[in-house]
């Protein structure tokens, strides 16, 4: 993982989600980790047992002055 990086937390109790860097977007737990790239939209039920909430975001990781960003759309 790049170290410049923005973490992904979950709008309501904060649990890290996941990461994104100039390459995508990277889950990780356990074993698994999985990067997408690109523009999408992804949504994320946190996986906090107490929190469960839905996470919905905007991403683009293609050229815009070399920025990855995520807006939050709900």
């Amino acid at each position: 993982m790049n170290p410049k990086h923005d973490e992904v937390r979950c709008k309501n109790c904060g649990a890290l989600l996941a990461k994104l860097d100039e390459t995508g977007l990277t889950i990780k737990r356990g074993d698994l980790q999985a990067t997408v790239d690109g523009a999408f939209r992804v949504t994320l039920v946190c996986y906090a047992p107490r929190c469960r909430s839905l996470n919905i975001l905007n991403i683009s990781t293609e050229p815009r002055g070399a920025q990855a960003r995520a807006v939050r759309t709900a």
